[in-house]
C-alpha cells in the first residue's frame, strides 16, 4: 500500500513548534485557547490513527504526537518568554541621552532607518531601539551617540501580537538631535566590514556596496541601487543564504579533499567556517540555515548515513527559532525555508520532466524552476510583485554571480592578507559586476510582472505545488493535473492584475 506522504516525524516536530508561535502570536484574542487548540488538535489526529491507522504503529503515532504536542507547547513558551522580555525591557517615555551599537539599517528614500543594540539610556542598559529616517550616513557596527524623545510601542492590538514587539521595535525615537557616530563596535565582525570595505570602495568606488552585499549581505551599502535588482528579481543573491554556504562548503570540500588529513578534522574543519562565514554576516536566519544544513550533509558523509535534505531543513528551522522564535515572522525566514524546502521536494519533479535535457543543464533548471515558482505568490504578498523576468534573468545570471563570488572571496583573502592594490585583486569581479549591474537595469524595463494573488488562490496554489512534490504520493496523472491547475492560477493571476491596474 502506498504511503499517502513520505513521512518524517522531524518535520511534523518542526511544523508543531511553528504552530505553537503563531498560536502565541494571536494568544490576545485566543486567550485559553492558545493552550487547549493544540490539545484538541493532536487529540483529534491521535483517535482518527488509533482507528484507521494500522495497529502495530499505534505506539509509533503515540510518542510521534506526543513529542509534536510538546513541541507545540516549546513554541508557545518560546514566544512568551521572547515578547515578554522584549516588553519589560522598556524605558518610560521621555527624553535620553542615548548611546547604542548599530544592529541593522535599512535605506529608504533618502534615509536609514536603524535599529540600536546593546543601548543605554542616561547610562542606564536596556532594550534595544529603532530610530526613524536618519539622514546622516550609519552603518553596521558604528556606535551611535544621540539625544531624542524615547516611546514604548504598543504591545499587541486586542487581537495578536504587534508587529513592533515581533521586530523588536518595542522602543523607538523620534525627535532626535546631536547624532554621532563615535567608534565602532570591536570584533572580528566588525573589523571585517571595515578592511573589506575599504578594498571595495577602491574598485568600485560609489558602487562598492553591491560588493559588500553579495559577500556579507549588508544591502544597506547599496541604497537605492538595491530596488533595480528586486525588479528583476535577482536581489536573493544578497542574502547570504544557501547559494552563499553552498559554494563556500563546496570550495572548502574541493580543498580540504587535496590535503591529507583525518576525515572528522576535514568535517570540523568545513563546519567551523561555515558557521564563522555565518557569523560574519551577522548570523542571519537565511545564513545559519544553510550552514547547518551544510554541516548535516558533511557529517552524513563521515557517518556514513544517508542525507534527508527534509530532515536537515527540519533541524535547522528548529533550531534557528529556538534561537530567535521572531524570525518566523520575517520575511526573509518565510522566503528562505520556503525556497529550500521547495528545492528539495520539487526540483527531483522539475528535473523529470526535463529529463530530455544533458544531466548538469535539467539540473540546475529545475533547481530555478523550483525555487522560482515557490515565491510567487510570497513575494506579491511580500514587495508587491513577482517580476516574470526573474526566471530570464536568475537563469542568465547565476552563473555569473557564482564567478564573480568566487573571484570576490580570492580577492578579499589576497587584500587581507598581502599589500596588493584592491584594483588589481578584485578586477575579475569589478568587471563581470559592471557587465551584469548593464544587462540587469535593461532588464528592469520590461514591465511584465504578477501584482495580484489572491488568498484563495495561494492556500490552493500551495496545496497544488505540495500535491506535485515528492513529498506526497499520488499517480502521475494526479501530479500532472495538480500541476497544470497551479499553472492556470498564475495565468489567471496575470490576467486579473492587468484588469485590475487598467481598471
Amino acid at each position: 500500500m502506498m504511503r499517502p506522504i513520505n513521512f518524517r516525524p522531524i518535520l511534523f516536530c518542526a511544523l508543531s513548534l511553528i504552530l505553537g508561535l503563531i498560536l502565541f502570536r494571536f494568544s490576545p484574542s485566543l486567550k485559553i485557547w492558545t493552550f487547549l487548540l493544540p490539545i484538541i488538535l493532536f487529540a483529534i489526529i491521535f483517535l482518527i490513527f488509533y482507528f484507521f491507522g494500522e495497529k502495530n504503529k499505534r505506539k509509533i503515532a503515540f510518542f510521534t504526537i506526543g513529542a509534536c504536542l510538546c513541541f507545540a507547547f516549546i513554541g508557545i513558551a518560546l514566544l512568551g518568554v521572547r515578547v515578554s522580555v522584549t516588553s519589560n525591557d522598556v524605558v518610560k517615555n521621555g527624553e535620553y541621552q542615548i548611546n547604542g551599537v548599530v544592529d541593522s539599517v535599512t535605506y529608504k528614500h533618502g534615509k536609514y532607518y536603524v535599529k540600536l543594540k546593546d543601548c543605554a539610556y542616561n547610562g542606564e542598559k536596556s532594550g534595544d531601539l529603532f530610530i526613524y529616517a536618519i539622514d546622516e550616513e550609519v552603518g553596521l557596527y558604528d556606535v551611535l551617540s544621540l539625544k531624542g524623545y524615547v516611546y514604548s510601542q504598543d504591545k499587541d492590538d486586542g487581537k495578536k501580537i504587534s508587529e513592533s514587539i515581533i521586530s523588536g521595535q518595542s522602543m523607538a525615537c523620534s525627535n532626535y538631535y546631536d547624532l554621532q557616530i563615535v567608534g565602532k563596535q570591536k570584533g572580528v565582525a566588525s573589523w571585517f566590514k571595515v578592511k573589506t570595505d575599504e578594498a571595495f570602495k577602491k574598485a568600485l568606488g560609489d558602487k562598492f556596496g553591491i560588493f559588500s552585499a553579495l559577500l556579507r549581505g549588508d544591502v544597506s551599502e547599496m541604497k537605492e541601487t538595491v530596488s533595480t535588482f528586486r525588479t528583476v528579481g535577482i536581489a536573493h543573491v544578497f542574502a547570504v543564504s544557501g547559494m552563499h554556504i553552498g559554494l563556500v562548503f563546496a570550495a572548502l570540500s574541493f580543498i580540504l579533499k587535496k590535503i591529507p588529513l583525518n576525515r572528522y578534522l576535514k568535517t570540523a574543519i568545513v563546519c567551523f567556517f561555515l558557521f564563522f562565514y555565518s557569523y560574519l554576516c551577522g548570523f542571519t536566519p537565511s545564513s545559519l540555515r544553510a550552514s547547518i544544513m551544510c554541516s548535516c550533509i558533511a557529517i552524513a558523509k563521515i557517518t556514513g548515513e544517508k542525507y534527508d535534505g527534509v530532515n536537515a531543513l527540519s533541524e535547522a528551522s528548529i533550531i534557528v527559532l529556538t534561537i530567535s522564535p521572531t524570525e518566523l515572522f520575517s520575511a526573509g525566514f518565510v522566503l528562505s525555508f520556503t525556497i529550500c524546502f521547495s528545492i528539495i521536494v520539487l526540483a527531483p519533479t522539475f528535473k523529470n520532466l526535463f529529463k530530455f535535457l544533458p544531466e548538469e543543464f535539467s539540473s540546475s533548471l529545475s533547481v530555478l524552476m523550483s525555487s522560482q515558482t515557490a515565491v510567487i505568490p510570497l513575494s506579491v504578498i511580500f514587495f508587491g510583485g513577482f517580476s516574470l523576468i526573474s526566471f530570464i534573468a536568475n537563469f542568465l545570471l547565476l552563473p555569473v554571480v557564482t564567478i564573480i563570488f568566487y573571484f570576490l572571496i580570492i580577492g578579499v583573502v589576497i587584500c587581507l592578507i598581502l599589500p596588493i592594490n584592491a584594483l588589481i585583486a578584485l578586477f575579475i569581479p569589478q568587471i563581470l559586476v559592471v557587465g551584469t549591474t548593464g544587462v540587469i537595469s535593461f532588464l528592469a524595463t520590461i514591465p511584465l510582472a504578477i501584482t495580484y494573488f489572491p488568498t484563495a488562490f495561494t492556500v490552493c496554489y500551495y496545496s497544488l505545488m505540495l500535491c506535485v512534490s515528492d513529498f506526497v504520493n499520488l499517480p502521475k496523472k494526479a501530479k500532472v493535473l495538480c500541476g497544470a491547475v497551479a499553472f492556470s492560477l498564475i495565468l489567471l493571476s496575470v490576467f486579473m492584475g492587468f484588469f485590475t491596474i487598467n481598471a
